[in-house]
């Protein structure tokens, strides 16, 4: 789904994406958070992506709360992310609050500053055309632009694998000691994370005439 959007002049944008192994924090952990940010000034290809993966049993909220400043230190003055207003941000204060530890919310998680490329247009814009809800992949797709997919023994790799095969893997891998297969996985996440934060800057640029779409 395309979105026409005015270009507010913004000049360093950061993104954020999270992978779990659930979508209710109650049920589900904090698997590995990216954080990124690019310069207008430079070409996309130059933003910089910071990846946060969990390493042991016990540091997900280190995790968490090691991203979330990462994100601060940007000092960006716009956040775009898809779906991180009506998932991301909730999910991890509820992570944060079963685990005991201090919510942080990063100042730049404003309704001024924060732009939900999916919840705060796209999906009242599919309800109201009846349409089902875009993903990620179809808004780019929408442009022209359809990016390299993260297969995984040997299928396409999707949030819904993601939570119930790759994530708990993972963990299982990380708090058994096994970090040869840790490894392995660990480069699937990067790739899968890696690509959805640069879709989320992509797919903001394609939005407000900044990019001209491949069609």
């Amino acid at each position: 789904m395309r979105y026409d959007r005015d270009d507010a002049g913004h000049r360093r944008i950061a993104t954020l994406d999270i992978e779990t192994t659930h979508y209710k924090p109650t049920q589900g952990e904090t698997v590995s958070i990216g954080v990124g940010v690019h310069e207008r000034a430079n070409p996309l290809s130059a933003a910089t992506l910071d990846l946060f993966h969990r390493r042991g049993a016990d540091d997900e909220a280190t995790l968490i709360g090691d991203a979330l400043a990462r994100l601060e230190e940007y000092e960006a003055d716009y956040l775009v992310t898809f779906n991180g207003r009506g998932f991301d941000f909730d999910f991890l204060a509820g992570r944060l609050d079963a685990l005991g530890a201090q919510r942080r919310s990063p100042a730049i998680d404003t309704a001024e500053t924060h732009l939900d490329l999916f919840h705060d247009d796209r999906k009242d814009l599919a309800d109201e055309r009846g349409e089902k809800w875009p993903s990620l992949e179809e808004s780019l797709a929408a442009y022209g632009d359809h990016p390299k997919q993260t297969t995984w023994r040997g299928e396409p790799l999707d949030n819904a694998r993601f939570g119930d095969e790759l994530g708990p893997a993972y963990l299982d891998a990380v708090q058994s000691g096994d970090s040869s297969r840790a490894a392995l996985l660990r480069a699937t996440i990067t790739e899968y994370l890696t690509g959805d934060l640069r879709a989320n800057l992509w797919l903001y640029y394609y939005d407000i005439g900044a990019l001209e779409p491949q069609l």
